[in-house]
């Protein structure tokens, strides 16, 4: 069950603190001891991979069944090569920096290699001169985006700027309704927002380059965007848990990209009739002759403030907010 909350959440590492509350909707007497015990079982046998937090934490990722399988059939030093490959993602390792992590001899890492490689758990892929060792269903690193990214050896800021503002324009567009008051957001089961796919469809159609651009190009500037805080990725939540269970290559489709708005608190609270008011800071008291209780205008501002919330913008009604 642990195993299939992790496998659930898609090709991402998920907090143990975030798996455990998981855990606990379905099973409330599970112990944080007991599911550490479990974690650790599923390290051991191959199911999971782990990561640890600056604060000494540890995230999880789920691997296949039939990968684990193969894991258990590995060498302990072999295993040490597989993590470090499989930690190298779509970047690869090459033998000798291998050889400097692990400290092996290099008969040792060479008959390691050539195992995983029968075993297809590795394989070994040659983009420029030297060889590179990397998982056998990942697709090595293109280089698409660095040719897109640099010119003549020199960071081409302008491109890079230019596929942030398009990749940024388009998911804000679609993350917030329009026509609506400014703090206005979607319904909680809305399922318009952008996945990855979308956001790559929408840069290839500004023909902003000839390079042909792939989803990993423009995945690389979203991460952007994500770190400068200006976009979230959200996990669909609502997805068949059966049809993941069955299909490794998920994830991107699972999630979406939602554009963040700078929060401006007053004017927030301007909006409202109270940060207008020109008796609210010293008349206006709970006892007094003006009050709170029986201010005649922020009924009526809330009331149309529901309403506003409880339409979309195709004037459907929407689910009553829980006030």
């Amino acid at each position: 069950m642990v195993w299939d909350v992790i496998n659930s959440r898609g090709q991402v590492f998920v907090d143990e603190i975030k798996i455990h509350e998981l855990i606990q909707e379905i099973l409330p007497d599970t112990s944080w001891e007991i599911f550490q015990d479990i974690l650790l079982n599923l390290y051991e046998v191959g199911l999971v991979r782990k990561r640890q937090t600056h604060d000494e934490r540890y995230m999880y990722q789920a691997r296949s069944k039939e990968t684990a399988t193969k894991l258990q059939l590995l060498e302990n030093h072999e295993f040490e090569i597989y993590e470090l490959i499989e930690n190298s993602e779509r970047k690869g390792i090459s033998k000798t920096d291998i050889q400097k992590q692990i400290k092996l001899v290099q008969s040792l890492v060479e008959s390691s290699l050539k195992n995983m490689q029968e075993q297809k758990l590795i394989k070994e892929v040659k983009p420029k001169t030297k060889k590179l060792y990397m998982l056998f269903d990942i697709k090595p690193h293109d280089e698409s985006l660095s040719r897109l990214l640099y010119t003549n050896g020199e960071p081409d800021t302008f491109v890079v700027e230019s596929l942030k503002s398009i990749c940024y324009n388009f998911i804000y567009r679609r993350s917030f309704p329009r026509g609506m008051d400014e703090d206005a957001i979607f319904y909680p089961n809305y399922s318009g927002y952008v996945t990855l796919s979308k956001v790559v469809q929408c840069v290839q159609e500004t023909k902003v380059t000839e390079i042909e651009i792939e989803e990993a190009d423009i995945k690389q500037i979203l991460d952007i965007l994500i770190f400068e805080g200006k976009i979230i990725k959200k996990f669909i939540s609502n997805v068949d848990p059966n049809s993941m269970k069955t299909d490794d290559n998920r994830s991107d489709s699972q999630f979406v990209y939602i554009a963040k708005k700078a929060r401006n608190m007053n004017n927030a609270w301007t909006q409202a009739p109270c940060g207008r008011c020109p008796f609210f800071e010293n008349e206006c008291t709970e006892n007094g002759e003006i009050s709170p209780s029986t201010c005649i205008f922020f009924p009526q501002w809330l009331n149309k403030a529901i309403n506003m919330m409880q339409n979309d913008e195709h004037g459907k009604e929407k689910d009553t907010l829980d006030w």
